[in-house]
């Protein structure tokens, strides 16, 4: 059995750290977003021009507003959960990718979408130097939160081929 005990070890760390990894993504255009559990995922093109890159030749400039929108008819709240790399990126909604941009004359190839925090009131009393109760309330964030109707959006250009229009990813 102590023989098998790194092999099971690797193994169970593997295993835990598949979910991670798996996470659904869509193809998405700008007249079809991607629609999870009455979450909108999407894109719209604000801005289209052509731009000349030195010796890379002619590219499609594209000013791209990304987003996320919950038309679920409730409010989506995430509470903190604890994971093996921590508490990172809890606020996370979605990843969008742009699988035909260069990256090129500062410009981007993805961007990332963000929930806003959700703050409670919470109350503690203490007896101070002279016996008095004294109740102090401050404010604490308990996690992030969607509300219903509201729409969290961002901002890129990206640079494609001439000709070509982008093609958008979203992982979420």
């Amino acid at each position: 059995m102590k023989n098998n005990l790194p092999g099971l070890l690797i193994f169970l760390g593997l295993w835990s750290v598949q979910p991670a990894m798996d996470q659904a993504s869509h193809e998405v255009t700008t007249d079809k977003p991607a629609v999870v559990n009455g979450i909108e995922y999407g894109y719209a093109i604000r801005n289209e021009s052509q731009k000349d890159v030195g010796n890379k030749g002619t590219f499609n400039r594209y000013e791209i507003t990304v987003y996320v929108a919950n038309k679920s008819g409730c409010t989506k709240l995430m509470f903190p959960k604890q994971t093996a790399f921590g508490l990172q990126n809890q606020d996370l909604l979605a990843n969008f990718d742009c699988l035909n941009a260069n990256g090129a004359r500062m410009t981007s190839k993805s961007a990332t979408v963000r929930a806003r925090p959700f703050i409670v009131p919470y109350s503690t009393s203490t007896k101070n130097a002279e016996g008095k109760t004294v109740t102090t309330t401050v404010q604490v964030q308990a996690g992030h939160m969607l509300e219903n109707g509201e729409t969290v959006s961002e901002n890129i250009i990206v640079l494609v081929p001439e000709g070509e229009l982008p093609i958008m990813k979203v992982r979420m």
